[in-house]
Parts: C-alpha cells; structure tokens; sequence
C-alpha cells in the first residue's frame, strides 16, 4: 500500500492547529525637510510606522507637532534626520516653528488585519 506525504496544511488541519504568517514589518516613511517647505506635505501612516525627516535644504528648521494625539519636535537643524515611531492614531499637524506657512499634515491610522494568516480547521 502507497501512502502520499501529508502536507503541513492537512497535518495542522487534523491536528486543528492554526498557521499564522510572520507578523509584517512596520513600514518606513521619509519627508524631506526642504527650504521652507515639507515634502510631501500630507502622509498616512499606519500606527507604529516609523517616520524619518531629513534635512535636504540649506536653511535651519524644526520639525514641531502643533496639534496631535502625541505630542513631539526636533532641534532647530539644517542637516540631519529626525525619526519618530507613531504610536497613537489621529492627525498630526506638523510645523516649522521658525518659518511660518511651513506645515504639512500626517495621518496615524490603525493597521488593517494581517491577510497573510490563515487558519486551518479540521474537517469532520
């Protein structure tokens, strides 16, 4: 008698164990601090995404959260890079405190489900 080899997906079926995929990595965002503006000046990130500014002009600014669910800044630099993980959803209202009109506009939103896990069930 020939017996085919079970397959990881039947073995966890008749056991009733559950296969999840690895978790998905936190993206990576970059805003480029230029003279006298941010670019892009509207993002949207998923919570715990990491947002990086970098320094890409000539002139000193900062990078202040004016109004947000959290609340965080740089030093006044002209070179450089700036990153922040975001931890709480909502809309951040970013500015340049120095130059007034520099501004843009972050959104947090909370991760969607992982589409990448299945579940195996057993079968009757």
């Amino acid at each position: 008698m020939h017996r085919a080899p079970l397959r990881v997906g039947a073995v966890a079926a008749l056991a009733g164990l559950v296969l999840l995929a690895p978790a998905a990595s936190a993206a990576h965002t970059t805003i480029s601090v230029n003279d006298n503006y941010f670019k892009p000046k509207k993002v949207t990130v998923d919570v715990g995404d990491k947002v990086t500014w970098k320094w890409d002009g000539f002139v000193a600014h900062n990078v202040v959260v004016k109004k947000g669910p959290e609340k965080f800044k740089s030093k006044i630099q002209s070179e450089g890079k700036f990153s922040r993980t975001i931890k709480d959803p909502g809309v951040y209202r970013i500015v340049c405190t120095i130059h007034p009109g520099m501004k843009m506009k972050l959104k947090a939103v909370e991760p969607g489900p992982d589409t990448t896990a299945s579940t195996a069930s057993p079968t009757t």
